[in-house]
């Protein structure tokens, strides 16, 4: 006999977890707890299970049962530009699936045992994308929001809820703070106010794109929670720990699957359990049965959480899908494939406008080349060192719209500094310097000099993580360096302080360097959370002691991969978990000079500082033993300017100066051991 709602029943959630095997699901102790302490939930709960008691019982169960329900859905896409921000085509194979889920139109169906055919439900359940928002304004029912949340994303990251008693609210992020978990979703009347809906992983909706087909059902499964489907074990995460019910006279008691055991009959021989129940664990589900129909249809009816308003004619008329659809006009967003180049590298640009389908383009990139495009997809050369911004106009029969993305691209200069280098954040002009420079996506905050504490001098860097969004990342990215005459050991240290919010905040400092301009980094340093620490647990904003002392550790990266390289960057990342603070001082980057004369051309270089410069400059080298050297400047024809040096020098360490010299390029010919060597000097 079937059990009845148990008095105790605290789960309001059903969660799928990401697995090996497509998908399981796990509890979610937050919300677990939710339930627990909430009373008004227990008793919507309560008053929903005696409805719908009475609900089956009545007529017009038979009468709404053969009414097709149309309920209007929007996608909220939480992103920050990655493979999360998924495309509108993902989005309509997801509504496809749940369309051909819930009206018996899977082809699937034809792999349902035959204990089960005759009970396989349609539905009668239609998803539409809404074509109005909230304001009236056209919609393709697709709200992309770019946000750090998207990262371990739970209920504070439900972004710009609509009204829950007017559409299915959908949450698609990057990753849930329950890391092994796909998606989940509430019971009616137990979710807090604007939390009620969906959130969803974004490799698990629909079966193209980002996604595959086997995750294709999690949607499915989660909407059956949110219209009062248990699990077919019973109110658990936890399937194959003992025998349970759902409420639903037509599926058997199971202890639920995690495999597709189509003949299992454990619960109560001979009767074969319902394995292939979208609202099992097993990867293998085809179907709903007419019990859960009509007890999905009695939620539909219901005044709890206002599902019974959703497909009510005035809210299909107020959400766009009482009439034909719509045309919007263009929501403008573009891209780039990288935003780091060297000089004169290359960048291709992306349209990722939203609503309405894109007629024209209109592009503009000041200092790049071109200038302008009409393309969808234009690629752009920047000959020049600098920071730029872009801008695109996109235009449809319907309207037009334009954005600009300020400080976008960051373009390298190839004349990089030489060691060693210090940086103790004294001096505010050279942080982040004329060629350093802070990316920050969300415009927030990020890294800063501050006065107010320091190891050395007076002043260090800081990154405030106790405000900074969790999962916000903002990268320092330092000075272009010339490691062309440098040879092993080349060592970067460091000083760093943190400390943590609490004992499970993961706040992450890294360190980074690039030898082709930032298209591949490496990562030379790493450490997060009690690893990061260096003063414990600070539930307040963490400000180390001014001064030596043990709140701060010195830190050491190794970059001799990089050696001999002429075009080197480094950067360091903070990835905030909204934690504590991080503070680093007295960056310290060295490393051995190569003797010129025992280096080959193709690997040798000697320091040229200041390069560019507006006056003279110092040019150092090493010999390994005493011999003739001559030093001349030439312009680009290879005329000879100035005859800097020609004598015999003994081993060791040497440096020139050059004579001032008029705005041009130059090229440096040291001659040494019957070599030339040849560096670029740039006046300005």
């Amino acid at each position: 006999m079937k059990k009845t709602l148990l008095a105790g029943l605290i789960l309001a959630i059903g969660t799928l977890s990401a697995s090996a095997q497509d998908y399981f699901c796990t509890s979610d102790e937050h919300n677990r707890a939710i339930l627990q302490n909430d009373a008004k939930a227990r008793q919507n709960r309560q008053e929903l299970e005696d409805f719908t008691t009475q609900f089956q019982a009545s007529n017009s169960a038979q009468r709404n049962s053969n009414t097709t329900i149309i309920i209007p859905v929007v996608f909220h896409i939480l992103h920050q530009y990655g493979p999360e921000n998924i495309s509108d085509a993902q989005i309509h194979d997801e509504i496809g699936y749940l369309n051909r889920n819930y009206n018996k139109l899977n082809p699937d169906t034809n792999l349902v045992v035959a204990d089960f055919i005759p009970i396989i439900a349609n539905c009668g359940i239609e998803f539409r994308l809404a074509q109005l928002d909230p304001n009236g304004n056209c919609t393709n029912g697709i709200d992309r929001i770019v946000t750090p949340l998207t990262n371990t994303a739970d209920d504070g990251s439900k972004l710009n809820s609509w009204p829950s008693d007017k559409y299915l609210n959908i949450w698609v992020a990057k990753s849930l703070a329950n890391s092994g978990a796909a998606a989940y979703a509430y019971y009616p009347g137990t979710a807090p106010d604007g939390i009620d809906g969906i959130i969803s992983r974004y490799d698990y909706i629909g079966g193209i794109g980002a996604s595959i087909p086997s995750h294709a059902n999690v949607i499915t499964h989660e909407i059956g929670h949110y219209l009062n489907l248990s699990h077919v074990w019973g109110d658990t995460n936890s399937p194959g720990v003992a025998c349970g019910d759902d409420h639903v006279n037509d599926t058997p008691i199971t202890k639920g699957w995690t495999a597709c055991a189509l003949n299992a009959a454990i619960c109560n021989p001979p009767i074969i359990e319902n394995v292939q129940n979208y609202m099992e664990y097993s990867y293998c589900c085809h179907m709903f049965t007419e019990g859960q129909k009509l007890r999905m249809i009695a939620t539909l009816n219901s005044f709890i959480s206002d599902r019974n308003n959703l497909w009510s004619p005035s809210n299909l008329a107020a959400t766009g899908l009482s009439g034909p659809p719509t045309v919007c006009a263009p929501d403008c967003d573009f891209y780039l494939d990288h935003k780091t180049v060297c000089e004169n590298g290359t960048v291709h640009f992306y349209d990722l406008s939203a609503l309405g389908a894109v007629s024209s383009y209109q592009w503009s990139f000041p200092g790049g080349v071109p200038s302008t495009s009409a393309d969808s997809a234009p690629y752009v050369v920047y000959p020049s060192a600098g920071t730029y911004d872009a801008t695109l106009t996109v235009t449809n029969a319907t309207g037009t719209d334009t954005k600009t993305r300020t400080a976008l691209v960051h373009v390298y200069n190839t004349n990089g500094v030489s060691l060693p280098y210090f940086e103790g954040f004294e001096d505010a002009s050279t942080f982040p310097g004329n060629d350093g420079f802070i990316l920050n996506e969300d415009n927030g905050i990020t890294w800063s000099r501050v006065t107010s504490t320091h190891l050395s001098d007076s002043s260090c860097l800081r990154i405030n993580n106790y405000l900074n969004p969790a999962g916000q990342i903002d990268e320092w990215v330092l000075p272009a360096f010339d490691f062309s005459n440098i040879t092993t050991p080349i060592n970067v240290t460091f000083s760093v302080a943190n400390a943590q919010r609490n004992s499970s905040s993961t706040d992450k400092l890294q360190f980074f360097c690039s030898a082709n301009c930032g298209t591949v980094w490496q990562l030379r340093w790493s450490k997060e959370g009690a690893g990061l620490s260096t003063a414990g647990i600070s539930s307040v904003s963490f400000s180390p002691s001014p001064g030596p002392g043990s709140q701060w550790r010195q830190e050491t990266a190794n970059l001799n991969l990089l050696k001999l390289q002429p075009n080197v960057r480094l950067k360091f990342t903070n990835t905030s978990d909204r934690g504590n603070n991080t503070y680093i001082d007295d960056v310290n980057i060295t490393g051995s000079f190569v003797n010129v004369d025992e280096a080959e051309d193709v690997q040798i270089g000697f320091a040229i500082y200041p390069n560019p410069t507006n006056s003279s400059s110092t040019i150092e080298f090493v010999l390994s033993k005493e011999q003739p050297v001559q030093l001349t400047i030439k312009d680009l024809l290879g005329k000879t300017i100035a005859s800097v040096l020609n004598e015999r020098l003994g081993a060791g360490y040497h440096t020139v100066s050059t004579p001032t010299l008029a705005k041009g390029i130059y090229m440096i010919d040291l001659v040494s051991g019957n070599k030339h060597h040849v560096r670029r000097l740039i006046v300005s």
